[in-house]
Parts: C-alpha cells; sequence; structure tokens
C-alpha cells in the first residue's frame, strides 16, 4: 500500500489508534468495567440496540473502524496541516479526547436512551481509549509522514 498521500495515512493511522482503542475496550466490558463497547455505539445508532449476533457485531465493528480512521483523515488534514509538528503527543491526546466529548454531547443531545447516561465504569474507560486512540493516532502519522518525507 502506498502512503504518500495524507488521506491514506490518516486513514491507517486511525485504524491502528482505533484497534488498540477498542482492545482496551473489550478488556474493560470482560472485567465488568464497562457496559458498552465501542462497536456498541453504532450497533446501537443502526440497528437500535447492541449487536445480538455475529453479523450485526461484525458489522458494527466494521463502521465503527471506519470511523475512527475518518478520525485520524480529520486530524491529518486539520491539526498536522495547520499547526506545526511540535508536541504532536498533546495534540494528538486533546484530538482523542475532545473527539470523545463531542460523541458524548452528540448522543445525549440526541437522547439515545441506550448512549445517555452511560455509567461511571464507561465514561471512563471512554476517556482512556479515546486519550490512547489520539496518542497511538499522533504517533503513527509522525512515523509515517516521517518515512515518506526520508524517502522523498
Amino acid at each position: 500500500m502506498e502512503f504518500s498521500d495524507r488521506l491514506t495515512r490518516g486513514f491507517l493511522a486511525g485504524l491502528v489508534g482505533g484497534i488498540l482503542m477498542d482492545i482496551i475496550s473489550y478488556i474493560s466490558l470482560k472485567l465488568k468495567i464497562a457496559d458498552l463497547h465501542h462497536s456498541d455505539w453504532p450497533a446501537i445508532i443502526l440497528f437500535g440496540h447492541q449487536p445480538t449476533n455475529t453479523i450485526e457485531a461484525v458489522f458494527a465493528l466494521l463502521i465503527q473502524l471506519i470511523f475512527v480512521g475518518f478520525l485520524g483523515i480529520l486530524f491529518t488534514y486539520l491539526v498536522t496541516g495547520l499547526f506545526s509538528n511540535e508536541n504532536y503527543l498533546f495534540k494528538g491526546w486533546l484530538f482523542g479526547v475532545i473527539s470523545w466529548f463531542i460523541i458524548y454531547v452528540i448522543t445525549f443531545l440526541a437522547k439515545i436512551p441506550e448512549l445517555a447516561p452511560l455509567d461511571t465504569g464507561t465514561a471512563i474507560t471512554d476517556f482512556i481509549a479515546g486519550s490512547v486512540y489520539g496518542l497511538v493516532l499522533a504517533e503513527t502519522i509522525h512515523r509515517l509522514e516521517n518515512k515518506v518525507f526520508r524517502e522523498i
């Protein structure tokens, strides 16, 4: 796969961060800290309920990964395109946390009953997962862009 364009690098970095975010969410769910997995969000929006079978779960996970890939594209164009590379990890963390909070605000304003209000364990897990997402996103973009620019 060619990584010379910003969109591809952003999507790939978003996927890498999203996969780690999903792992954190899954572990928290298994430890009964959280009540929802990240892929439950698109399932509830699409189907009106948490996944009830494998096809729904896989489809919801696919949609969630496409969404975090899209967020990676936004980060790449908005943050790395407009600002310097200094403090890129802080910028990534901030992007991850703000994205998490905006998603919470939207679901609260939309009054999606299964998503708002959430329990404290889910909210803390999502904050940590959003933080990890942002840090991994920024580091992956940083490494991909340095590799691309070194080869030019």
